[in-house]
């Protein structure tokens, strides 16, 4: 396996890693559309702080972390956004593989932590907390309505 980081040059792998993920439950979204995509990814990698990791095996990208670096009063954060493995690569190690690269990555660089944000009851919480993630209780993720309706955000 080869680590490295990503960027906006690699769209068509990323876009690749990123539509067969979460195209299964339990987040089945849709990614044909091409032009979203593109604009999700600029927004998300297209930033002076932004950062993406990947990881490749047999010339093919099937792994990746996509997120910024924040710099604090205390150091160097590294925020992960979307994290993923494709899914033929699935319960082999693949992600933990991936999170030991990121926070070898991060260690090397003098970041002081690497965090991101799931839901408790989805499966990739029990992952995360057996590959080193704790929860932060000092921090809650907190969202507002924009407009009437389901709101599934919660």
């Amino acid at each position: 396996m080869f680590f490295q980081e990503l960027s906006l040059r690699n769209e068509a792998e990323i876009f690749a890693v990123i539509r067969t993920a979460f195209a299964v439950p339990p987040w089945n979204d849709d990614w044909r559309d091409e032009a979203s995509f593109h604009a999700y990814l600029v927004d998300i990698l297209g930033n002076r702080n932004s950062l993406g990791l990947g990881l490749w095996y047999g010339g093919a990208l099937i792994a990746l972390a996509l997120g910024r670096v924040k710099h604090w009063f205390d150091g160097i954060e590294y925020c992960i956004d979307d994290l993923c493995v494709r899914p033929d690569n699935q319960e082999r190690g693949v992600g933990s593989a991936l999170l030991r690269h990121i926070r070898e990555y991060a260690c090397e660089k003098g970041f002081q932590r690497v965090s991101l944000s799931t839901n408790r009851t989805a499966p990739a919480y029990a992952f995360y907390r057996k590959n080193g993630f704790i929860e932060a209780s000092e921090r809650a993720c907190m969202v507002m309505r924009c407009a009437p309706g389901p709101f599934h955000g919660a």
